[in-house]
């Protein structure tokens, strides 16, 4: 591939090695750019069509049989800027924690949350990503995003992006975000660490540690207002459920944690086994919150097809 920067490419390389659940083959290709501009320049030489998008490696399982799809990581996009005091636009692969320690020292706040998510900016607005009253909707004015089969760059405001829960219109239509815009608020800098002590405790209380226990987050979303997935998986007693080298956590039961040795099958087995007993003994057919990249064995295809939204 000729292009006009010295884009890092790196071939056959193990997955596991970039998600936070550590599980996964190895990918074909994977590009690394070091700024938008190499992005734009990557994206004119790639079709959408074989083209996957990964920042932190969160919220992801990868399948153990690899990925065919070149992948382009963006977590080396992490330029910002804060404008007009209370103003602050950021690149996509910059960490969403990053972001609320530069806004606690900027005296700025609206994103405290931000501390406790694991992945990236991109993936968070993505997301619409909140947490105990705040989200990403609350504070973002616009967006600058690819449409990664055009390759057109345009700018979309609030109201473009049709933010709902763990919904946007970027996620629906195949969009990278670039960059992120959002308008805070000034405010006394220990009441910010204070809420960001909280999110932080929460966590390390609630949900099990990344560093001893690989996870992707919370796996399925809650099905309905005030009805948690943890608390119904917990009600059915799975805390104590295996799939292989899978297992939920007893921290959290809408976490699955990778016991060292886990396979993309375990965790697929595993929340087919929470799918079931939710939509049995409650009624409900979840969807899954995180999402599965990469070839899928048959059964694999199989379980998931029951709780993706396509």
């Amino acid at each position: 591939m000729n292009t006009k920067f010295k884009i890092k490419k790196l071939e056959n390389y193990p997955l596991k090695e970039h998600t936070t659940l550590k599980i996964g083959g190895n990918a074909f290709e994977v590009y690394v750019p070091n700024s938008l501009e190499e992005v734009y320049e990557l994206k004119t030489m790639l079709s959408c069509e074989d083209l996957t998008i990964i920042g932190q490696g969160s919220n992801i399982l990868v399948s153990s049989q690899g990925v065919e799809e070149r992948i382009i990581f963006t977590h080396n996009l992490k330029n910002y800027e804060i404008t007009d005091e209370v103003m602050v636009k950021a690149e996509c692969g910059l960490k969403s924690s990053s972001l609320a320690k530069i806004l606690l020292k900027k005296n700025l706040t609206g994103l405290e949350f931000l501390i406790g998510i694991p992945g990236s900016l991109g993936g968070a607005v993505t997301m619409n990503s909140s947490a105990h009253g705040q989200a990403i909707e609350d504070t973002i004015e616009s967006v600058e995003v690819m449409d990664l089969c055009t390759n057109e760059i345009f700018t979309l405001h609030k109201s473009d992006l049709k933010l709902g829960y763990r919904e946007s219109f970027v996620k629906k239509n195949r969009h990278l975000v670039l960059t992120a815009t959002f308008k805070l608020q000034k405010e006394d800098y220990y009441k910010i660490a204070e809420r960001m002590d909280f999110h932080v405790n929460y966590r390390k209380e609630k949900h099990p540690a990344l560093s001893m226990y690989p996870n992707a987050g919370s796996t399925f979303r809650n099905p309905a207002p005030d009805v948690y997935v943890g608390k119904l998986i917990q009600d059915l007693g799975g805390n104590n459920w295996k799939e292989g080298g899978a297992e939920i956590s007893a921290l959290h039961c809408n976490f699955l944690i990778n016991k060292g040795n886990a396979t993309s099958l375990d965790v697929s087995r595993l929340m087919h086994r929470i799918y079931q007993g939710v939509k049995e003994n409650y009624g409900y057919d979840l969807i899954a919150e995180i999402r599965y990249l990469g070839v899928p064995t048959q059964e694999e295809k199989e379980i998931w097809e029951q709780f993706t939204v396509h």
